[in-house]
């Protein structure tokens, strides 16, 4: 495709902040449930969950005819409005592939996959907002979420990595790597001393956490509300 990934980014930037500021917008949190169904007349419908099979597992429910956005009445609000702005996302497709000069139809599933999760996180967390958010909560991730309340602390953090400022944003799971990605350079699963030195101190009081070791500092948050001990990390080298 005769594009680049900035591109690509700079093109759904531009049609969501614009799609935003039509619904009136202009501040966190962002409720994409009301932009779907009230400024773009996406129909949104509540349908019980499918029933779980003998190994407890939920059968495959089919699709309801037509299209819309369709969710479970036993959703959380974080996961109602992540599928909100998945339905957003898939409306601003065509729009998105007639700027880049993509014919429907040609693209790949992986490619939709790639488009839809870059729409997604900027229609809860558009990009102006995120940066006005800045001036205020800096980069502490559960302030922003105190302004970006329709959404997760982790999709929060991924944005960070958006940003021109260099970071390094990980998830620990039960005091386990589970994800660490740099938005300047590759990183790899292997935490440095000041973002491990979080993840000890938020492990044994629950509590957020800055660490300044070597040439890196470092801020660490639990997640509340989840099945397990999460910890979200970021951490930027003091050479910038």
């Amino acid at each position: 495709m005769d594009f680049s990934q900035e591109e690509l980014v700079e093109t759904i930037d531009r049609l969501v902040a614009g799609l935003i500021d039509r619904a009136g917008v202009t501040a966190g949190p962002v409720d994409a449930l009301a932009v779907a169904e009230h400024h773009l007349g996406i129909p949104v419908q509540f349908v019980e969950p499918a029933e779980e099979d003998e190994s407890g597992r939920r059968r495959p429910r089919s699709r309801p005819p037509g299209t819309g956005i369709t969710l479970t009445t036993d959703m959380s609000t974080e996961q109602q409005q992540r599928a909100a702005a998945g339905g957003i996302a898939q409306l601003l497709m065509p729009e998105i592939f007639r700027k880049l000069s993509v014919t429907i139809g040609t693209e790949s599933k992986q490619f939709l996959a790639h488009v839809r999760g870059l729409v997604v996180p900027r229609v809860l967390i558009p990009s102006r907002l995120l940066r006005s958010a800045l001036r205020d909560c800096k980069y502490d991730v559960p302030a922003l979420k105190r302004v970006f309340s329709t959404t997760s602390m982790e999709m929060i953090a991924a944005r960070l990595l958006d940003l021109d400022a260099p970071c390094v944003i990980a998830v620990v799971d039960d005091g386990v790597v589970a994800s660490r990605r740099g938005n300047r350079a590759p990183a790899t699963r292997k935490l440095e001393a000041a973002e491990q030195e979080c993840v000890d101190r938020v492990m044994e009081l629950d509590l957020p956490h800055r660490a300044r070791v070597g040439e890196w500092t470092a801020w660490g948050w639990p997640v509340p509300d989840r099945p397990f001990r999460r910890i979200l990390l970021r951490a930027v080298p003091d050479d910038v």
